[in-house]
């Protein structure tokens, strides 16, 4: 209490208008008549004689000593300094007390309210602030609907600028802030979403992702970060409750699409969801997400599934591996991508096992009985998908070697897994060479590299023999092209020649055409000279031209014979 507040309670600690207040074992002695004048609770229990009742509403809304005397020097007519991390308790305790204006004019409850609504909720890092301090007080104010107005003035504001949730996942992103954003410009990045409670934190993010106004990668990334900071960077084992609620809730955040959320991420999140016995929803969404995306994972990425709880790594649960390998080829569909596409997905898992599996033997740590169960894993995924079995084969090199100490029976049971007939002759000539590998495998491995010679040189035997009968093909085709091109010339000149015939006969049959039609043109001009065709006399007429047609007649006989 101020020393104002205490002259006050000295003054009046002999009357019996004297209102002691305990808060959090914090006396206050307060006068009644000033309290009432502000309060409607307290006025309305003062005439009813139950003061006691005053207390119990105080220790309901856990009012602090701190904000108390905010209150309480309200009352008695003091300027009360307003912040972002009173303002929620202010409000709580103003509100329970029924400081409104309905009571007394230029009340706490308006004047704390007005502060709010000009002063915090237009400001990123107020607003913030102010949800985080009033964690305890707005669970009282639910009927109020506070907490929905924070949400709200959130939301609205990461719509505007989404990096107020975090740095860009993704670098050099395209996103250009609405130019509204320069109203709180200045704090945009000062205070992170995940310093707030969980139980604040999860529906304001729901929220976020239901406008549809914000890119799903600011949010994905403000949920990694909450996710990093109280569940996989936290390092107080003794709250582990509170850690695996929060992985359980960062999973129902997570979305599904592949390529959003790292692999890292992920393979971590999932390995505490199970070091924390998180729910089974939570454990199989989580695989999931690993499964869906495991073509895009590196060997250092599946290393972690294999991790031991507080201990590096040391390949203790294969069975997880198996799990996540299993989950790909069962649940993997893309209906946006072409069945080539799917299929280098598969090759990709099968040379990111193979890898995974060299990873893991060259650690020493590794024991038999687990590198053999990588090993069949890796086999198995690699059947129908690579031609060669190299990698699987360098994986066994190097765990021997790493290895020194195995028996020979031991290192047979390391190279159980190993397929001779599926090494490439580079690999096959490598093997043969090898010391480390057990006698009964280098003759195996011999044994195929003699069939692959053989097979080798029957391909290529057959290949000549296949040439030279295409050549021989190619020859006799050849040669029935040419003849085929001789008979061609011969029916070319026939027809030529028919048809020079043709010509030669159409244009005798022309010329004699003109001939005649010549001769008969200069009869009729004859005939017009000496008057043959004159339209007077007819009969002379007939009888020219019946004598010029008998003529005509003959001499044409004479001319066919």
């Amino acid at each position: 209490m101020s020393d104002l507040g205490r002259t006050n309670n000295n003054a009046n600690r002999n009357s019996k208008s004297e209102l002691h207040i305990n808060v959090k074992d914090v006396p206050f002695h307060l006068c009644k008549e000033t309290i009432a004048k502000r309060s409607a609770i307290v006025s309305s229990l003062l005439e009813r004689n139950k003061i006691d009742e005053l207390r119990c509403i105080l220790r309901d809304i856990e009012a602090d000593p701190e904000t108390f005397e905010l209150v309480a020097r309200f009352c008695y007519g003091y300027k009360v300094k307003f912040t972002s991390d009173n303002i929620v308790s202010v409000l709580c305790i103003a509100y329970y007390l029924g400081m409104n204006e309905e009571h007394s004019t230029d009340n706490l409850l308006e004047k704390a309210s007005g502060f709010l609504e000009t002063r915090v909720l237009p400001c990123w890092n107020e607003t913030v602030n102010a949800l985080r301090s009033g964690d305890k007080s707005l669970e009282k104010l639910a009927d109020f609907g506070l907490v929905d107005l924070f949400f709200d003035s959130l939301v609205q504001k990461a719509s505007y600028d989404p990096r107020l949730l975090g740095e860009p996942p993704i670098k050099n992103s395209e996103y250009r802030p609405n130019p509204r954003r320069r109203l709180f410009d200045n704090d945009w990045k000062s205070e992170d979403l995940i310093t707030l409670p969980l139980r604040f934190y999860e529906p304001l993010m729901i929220q976020a992702m239901e406008s549809r106004s914000i890119p799903v990668e600011y949010i994905v990334s403000s949920v990694c970060s909450y996710a990093k900071k109280w569940v996989l960077d936290a390092e107080d084992d003794s709250v582990s409750g509170k850690k695996r609620e929060a992985v359980e809730a960062v999973e129902r955040l997570l979305p599904h699409k592949r390529g959003l959320i790292s692999c890292e991420f992920l393979f971590k999140t999932l390995k505490h969801s199970i070091w924390l016995e998180a729910s089974s929803e939570c454990r199989n969404g989580l695989g999931m997400r690993v499964s869906k995306q495991l073509d895009m994972a590196t060997p250092t990425d599946l290393k972690i599934l294999t991790q031991g709880y507080g201990e590096s790594f040391c390949f203790e649960d294969i069975q997880l591996v198996r799990t996540v390998v299993t989950s790909f080829y069962a649940n993997y569909t893309n209906e946006e991508e072409d069945s080539e596409e799917d299929v280098s997905h598969f090759v990709k898992v099968a040379r990111l096992l193979e890898e995974f599996l060299l990873l893991a033997a060259s650690e020493a740590s590794l024991k038999l009985e687990a590198f053999v169960a990588l090993a069949e894993i890796t086999v198995a995924i690699s059947l129908g998908v690579l031609r060669y079995s190299d990698g699987v084969y360098r994986a066994v090199d190097v765990f021997l070697e790493r290895h020194g100490y195995l028996t020979e029976s031991e290192k047979m049971e390391a190279c159980k897994v190993l397929d001779c007939k599926k090494l490439s002759r580079q690999g096959c000539e490598e093997a043969a060479k090898n010391q480390r590998l057990p006698l009964r495998i280098v003759v195996q491995v011999l044994l195929v590299s003699h069939l692959q010679i053989r097979d080798t040189v029957a391909k290529e035997i057959k290949g000549v023999e296949e040439k030279v009968d295409v050549e021989e093909e190619e020859e006799e085709e050849e040669i029935r092209v040419w003849s085929d091109e001789d008979e061609d010339e011969d029916e070319v000149e026939k027809m030529s020649e028919m048809l020079l015939r043709m010509e030669i006969e159409n244009h005798e049959c022309v010329v004699h055409r003109l001939k005649k039609t010549k001769k008969l043109s200069v009869w009729r001009q004859v005939k017009r000279k000496f008057g043959c065709l004159t339209t007077t006399s007819s009969s002379a007429d007939d009888a020219c031209t019946c004598d010029v047609k008998n003529k005509k007649k003959k001499k044409i006989h004479h001319h066919y014979k």
